[in-house]
């Protein structure tokens, strides 16, 4: 396969799960905004973090089954116990950012207005966005992607020119390989 195939192959691979994440973001954002903003209001009305904190809670969870089940869903592994705590590991880093962001806000500018909170929460959320795609990609769910159907042999039949190649019908590749099968061993099939 050709450079430029492999090149192509993989960043069409990348925009796809990029495009997949985003949509499973713009979702989880929503539900993010909503809990903080409906804690904040009620349960929390002068614990903003707090509600951040349950809030993050929750879209993380939805998150996860969304990215594993459809952004992910061709790198699946057999690991899910590891990705689950991986997630939450890299989740609760990106949190980090964010509370850092919404902290810097509230106790370092004294933004104390729920909408001066909600943008610092947008700004925090876009960098830890950022992270968090880079590290479910390399490490949460890092199984390898299923391989293309394998490429059909090619044979140069007498007549041909050189360099053009036709593909071998089925029967001859099933023929080929029995011819190739070791002295007192079946051939596979």
């Amino acid at each position: 396969m050709s450079r430029v195939r492999v090149w192509y192959r993989r960043w069409r691979q990348l925009i796809g799960e990029a495009w997949r994440f985003g949509i499973v973001g713009a979702a989880n954002v929503g539900v993010n905004f909503v809990v903080f903003n409906a804690l904040a209001l009620t349960l929390f009305p002068s614990g903003e973090l707090k509600a951040n904190i349950v809030a993050t809670a929750v879209a993380t969870t939805t998150s996860y089954l969304m990215n594993r089940g459809w952004t992910f869903r061709h790198r699946k592994t057999s690991r899910v116990p590891r990705e689950y705590v991986l997630f939450i590991v890299f989740n609760a880093a990106g949190l980090a950012i964010e509370l850092a962001v919404m902290g810097a806000a509230k106790y370092g500018l004294g933004l104390t207005s729920l909408l001066a909170l909600n943008l610092a929460k947008a700004a925090g959320l876009g960098l830890g966005t950022v992270f968090r795609f880079w590290t479910y990609r390399s490490f949460v769910f890092a199984g390898r992607p299923a391989l293309a159907p394998p490429v059909t042999p090619a044979v140069e039949p007498a007549g041909v020119p050189v360099g053009i190649t036709v593909a071998a019908p089925p029967r001859v590749r099933e023929l080929a390989s029995v011819e190739a099968a070791p002295a007192g061993r079946p051939a596979r099939r």
